[in-house]
């Protein structure tokens, strides 16, 4: 539930617009088709080789154990009941993909969402998709809610006389996940909701929205989750980030949404968890970080594993908080590191502040400020400080001449700019690489401006291809959480190509995907696209508004495939076996063809993603030591800082005239 933003007043007469019908998916059930080429926008190329192609849109097949079309039914007690979309993805090591919903059952709301949370919302549902069958099939989880919170509510009301109507006690929903180094998923936090308190018994009243406590883990060789220790503190949109060690790192959250007083926490009040803890896997117990680790942050801040095992903050997150706003919001547009061995934070200044110092013309900032990021002067400057409702995607980690990797870079695009709190409300084109260069001992930060998307870009998730190219998907023209259901969504997928550092479009999606949209890299070089979850309009009902509003009527259960251009730019390499090593030793890549033909060997882990985070995405270039006949030597990452313990597919590139062209990934899993 979030905030009531500044753009509630808009067009509120929408209000009265009529409830649509359910929109009906198909699948062709032919897992290896390409799909139709991409609807391309007007003058645009139709060449799969440039824009790439998405597929026909597909869906689960049953709601409800019922086979149809339809995304929602109508159960015998007049509820309705809807396939889960796609608002959290996780690309197992076998190949299947796990999912789980979000906002669930709030088609069911009546009047308000804000009056009726509490009342309507339950617990998501998880899914297994298996891509590998013909047709694809889904499966339940057991149990298909991840399990609940067996903590319980936390007794500390909004009003004397709260903690009304609870149907929810402990959803995946806002949640955090990520690997562990066997394979299995660790889903931390989440959200429970209820009237606090309840008018009389009437099912109304004011929603509060909880952060959880509760941690779980799923198990792929069982298809069941568990539930492991619980943390400290409950926590809404926390970060999650792999360590070195094995264990994992959480920081931020809410541990309410409306309410701004914790008397049992006092420090907590008006602002988000600055608490930090760590998870030990082979207990199953969360530690406290103490005093040093505590740092304000937005929630879901964007956070990396550097290769010197330090946690790197990127001054992102999400633009929304308690009520709206955090008093000691400012904070948030320092860069910073975190070291799990002192457990404190050192500051590392404000990326993009260094441009003035170093030449570049400041004039392109207030450009983008009067233009609200609208395209412009990307390329010479970049707007410094904090960037909400963005990606942050590390790109490829390179070793140097002596095989260390010291040096990370981090390529935003998109969102929207801040000041004024809690963030502007239309979308920005701004895409900058941040970098942290570890070298010297110390950490030295830089950011350089790249050239801007071709469109300004709310919420767009980011893809790191094996090939080092990214691509934006989906995301909106300005801040759905302001206003749910005023925005026009964004559709045209983008490329940045790493060499020259501009952004080029793509082909069109066949379905909008604003909030609550995923996107996650397959083992075969596709990208599979799904989510669009978004909130009641204007935090009433769900109403449908025309063209070109993004459509309003509920979730999307629907997934395509999208191949980017890379798959058509000839025949593809093949991997017939490797023989991996652990970390800092050797392994051999067996190919189908002579080994002189392949420009690099990269190591990608495998995506876990929500609200357009994955904070261990990672690719690591490994150094070929040798060739010989189809036969590679390549040095294996020196350490678990540069690819920390888990599941990752090797892809090897093929040089071309056009471009890299990847194999088909080998699963592996590391250390």
């Amino acid at each position: 539930m979030p905030r009531l933003g500044k753009g509630w007043a808009v067009a509120a007469a929408a209000a009265a617009v009529a409830l649509a019908a359910s929109p009906a998916f198909a699948h062709d059930g032919d897992h290896l088709d390409l799909g139709p080429a991409s609807p391309a926008v007007a003058g645009a190329s139709t060449d799969p080789a440039a824009i790439g192609r998405f597929s026909d849109p597909f869906a689960e097949p049953t709601v409800a154990g019922r086979f149809t079309d339809a995304r929602c039914i109508t159960d015998r007690d007049g509820v309705t009941v809807c396939k889960p979309g796609a608002g959290s993805v996780t690309v197992l090591a076998s190949g299947k993909v796990l999912y789980w919903n979000a906002l669930e059952g709030t088609e069911n709301v009546q009047v308000s969402i804000v009056a009726e949370a509490g009342r309507v919302i339950q617990n998501d549902q998880t899914r297994l998709l298996d891509l590998g069958t013909d047709p694809f099939t889904w499966t339940e989880p057991s149990p298909v809610d991840g399990g609940a919170n067996p903590d319980g509510y936390d007794d500390d009301p909004l009003f004397p006389g709260g903690n009304g109507e609870k149907e929810n006690d402990g959803a995946l929903f806002c949640s955090d996940l990520t690997f562990l180094a066997d394979g299995r998923v660790l889903a931390a936090g989440g959200t429970a909701y209820y009237l606090d308190p309840e008018i009389g018994d009437t099912g109304f009243g004011i929603s509060e929205l909880e952060g959880i406590r509760s941690a779980r883990i799923y198990d792929p060789d069982t298809n069941t989750w568990s539930q492991t220790g619980s943390m400290h503190i409950g926590r809404w949109y926390p970060s999650l980030v792999t360590l070195g060690d094995g264990s994992v790192f959480t920081a931020s959250g809410v541990q309410k949404l409306i309410k701004p007083v914790y008397p049992d926490r006092p420090g907590g009040s008006g602002t988000n968890v600055t608490e930090t803890e760590t998870y030990d896997p082979a207990t199953g117990e969360w530690t406290d970080n103490g005093a040093a680790a505590r740092r304000s942050l937005p929630l879901y801040p964007r956070l990396h594993l550097l290769p010197d095992g330090d946690v790197f903050y990127n001054a992102g997150g999400q633009s929304f908080n308690p009520v709206g706003q955090s008093y000691d919001e400012a904070l948030w547009n320092i860069a910073a590191t975190y070291d799990p061995d002192t457990r404190s934070w050192t500051d590392l200044g404000i990326p993009g502040a260094e441009q003035t110092a170093n030449g570049s013309d400041p004039g392109h900032a207030l450009d983008d400020l009067m233009n609200l990021g609208i395209p412009g002067g990307g390329d010479a400057f970049t707007i410094p400080g904090f960037r909400g409702s963005t990606f942050s995607v590390m790109l490829p980690l390179r070793a140097g001449e002596d095989g260390s990797y010291t040096e990370a870079s981090f390529l935003t695009a998109g969102g929207v700019l801040n000041p004024p709190s809690p963030g502007s409300y239309f979308a920005t084109s701004d895409s900058r690489i941040t970098t942290v260069d570890t070298s010297g001992g110390g950490k030295a930060l830089s950011t350089r401006a790249t050239g801007d998307l071709s469109r300004p870009r709310w919420y767009p998730s980011g893809i790191l291809l094996p090939t080092g190219e990214v691509i934006a998907f989906s995301g909106s023209d300005r801040d759905h959480v302001d206003a749910p259901g005023m925005e026009f969504p964004v559709k045209q997928a983008e490329l940045f190509d790493p060499e020259t550092e501009t952004w080029e479009p793509l082909g069109e999606a066949h379905r909008p995907r604003t909030y609550h949209n995923t996107a996650a890299l397959l083992p075969d070089g596709r990208v599979l696209i799904g989510g669009h979850v978004p909130i009641n309009t204007l935090y009433l009902r769900h109403l449908e508004l025309p063209e070109p509003f993004a459509p309003n009527i509920g979730r999307d259960p629907s997934f395509e495939l999208y191949s980017p251009p890379y798959l058509f730019r000839g025949e593809r390499p093949e991997i017939v076996s490797a023989d991996p090593g652990d970390h800092g030793e050797t392994m051999e890549v067996v190919l189908d063809g002579p080994a002189t033909e392949i420009e690099s060997v990269v190591l990608v882990r495998n995506h876990s993603t929500t609200h357009v985070i994955d904070p261990d995405q990672r690719s690591v270039v490994l150094r070929v030591l040798g060739r010989d006949g189809n036969r590679l030597e390549v040095a294996m990452p020196p350490d678990r800082n540069v690819a920390p313990a888990g599941p990752y597919m090797l892809f090897v590139n093929r040089g071309g005239d056009s471009g890299p062209v990847p194999s088909v990934a080998k699963q592996l899993m590391l250390g």
